[in-house]
Formats: structure tokens, sequence, C-alpha cells
């Protein structure tokens, strides 16, 4: 299994625009743990060079955020369980427990019904990676 892609740093900016444009720069910013200066160049796109502490930020918050601003997708998915596993140190437990969870999630929507595209996005990734 590759090991999962966090979304990219335009993915986070047009999540941090969108949230920016549904409540304030300032609410955003604490949310973020950032200063309101840096998220307005952010969300400008004048910042790009990014810290790995604020890269680090950046993920959490769209983790947190994701569901309200990102339409669901493959790439939101990986980037949770992503964020989800990252706490086991082993790179070999990391890419079990990921793919554990993903067939779990595929479960639980198959229980409810036809799979989304994303999940079976998912999914497909899993059985390349596999085989």
């Amino acid at each position: 299994m590759a090991p999962p892609r966090w979304p990219s740093v335009e993915t986070i900016r047009y999540a941090a625009q969108r949230a920016v444009a549904r409540s304030s720069l300032r609410k955003v910013a604490a949310e973020m743990e950032m200063a309101v200066s840096w998220l307005n160049a952010f969300v400008d796109g004048k910042e790009t060079a990014l810290r790995t502490q604020t890269k680090r930020n950046l993920r959490e918050w769209y983790v947190r955020a994701a569901s309200e601003l990102a339409e669901q997708d493959g790439e939101t998915a990986a980037a949770a369980l992503t964020f989800l596993t990252g706490g086991l140190l082993e790179e070999a437990e990391r890419k079990s427990a990921y793919s554990r969870l993903v067939q779990a999630l595929a479960r639980g929507y198959s229980d409810a019904g036809p799979l989304p595209d994303w999940v079976r996005a998912l999914l497909d990734e899993e059985e390349r990676d596999a085989g």
C-alpha cells in the first residue's frame, strides 16, 4: 500500500477560503491556531512557503473542518484516515490500521446501501496497492 497522501495546499486553501466566507477571518485563524494576518495572506494565495508546524496546523484544521467545507471524496477521506492512524509509530502498523479502517468504512456504507464513489475509490486504491 502506498502511503496515503495529504490533501494539497491548494485544496486546504480552497477550504480555508470557504470557511472565511462562511464565518470570519478571525474565527478561522483561531481554529487553525494561526495569526489573522498569516491566514489573510494564505487565503489570498500570497503565502506559499509553509513550515512543518504550519502544515501540521493546516492539516489538523482541515481534517476537523472538511466535513462542512469539502465534498466527500477519496482525497479528504484518505487525509482523515492518515490523520487517525498517524499516532502509530511503525509504518507497517499505520498501513495495516489504515487498510482496516478503509474496510470498516466500506462495510458501514455497504450495510446502508450502495457504496459512494469516494469509498469505492479508497477500496480500489487498496486493491491496487495490495496487488
